[in-house]
């Protein structure tokens, strides 16, 4: 993927399999990403963007109270800065104010590939 402009990837995951958090199944393209990486940070086509690690996940997560704030939805990383990106349960990929409303989420990509190429454009408005 040529989005990573100064992107610092993590190691390659190698703990036990983590398919789900909060009982919504992770997309495979995420998935495949993370097992190879497992997160990291920098420049993504020019935004800043932090991939969790698969490991913290579950804490982020309950640390938003994600479950009840936004049932059927997943914290998968920031901007560093107040933002927040996740996935939900259909694996469309959102963008969310940290101060979480529901109606604040905004939809960036159908894909893990199609998120990252979109971020650009979230910022563009």
């Amino acid at each position: 993927m040529d989005f990573f402009d100064g992107f610092e990837f993590g190691e390659p995951y190698k703990g036990t399999p983590i398919e789900e958090i909060n009982d919504v199944l992770l997309p495979e393209d995420y998935l495949a990403f993370m097992r190879e990486h497992n997160g990291g940070e920098g420049e993504v086509c020019g935004n800043y963007l932090v991939l969790f690690p698969l490991e913290e996940l579950q804490a982020v997560n309950d640390n938003y109270d994600i479950a009840s704030e936004l049932e059927g939805c997943v914290i998968i990383g920031g901007d560093g800065g107040g933002e927040l990106y996740g996935v939900d349960e259909q694996g469309r990929y959102f963008n969310v104010p940290a101060i979480i409303e529901k109606e604040a989420v905004r939809y960036i990509g159908s894909s893990f590939e199609g998120f990252l190429k979109n971020i650009k454009t979230l910022w563009e408005e």
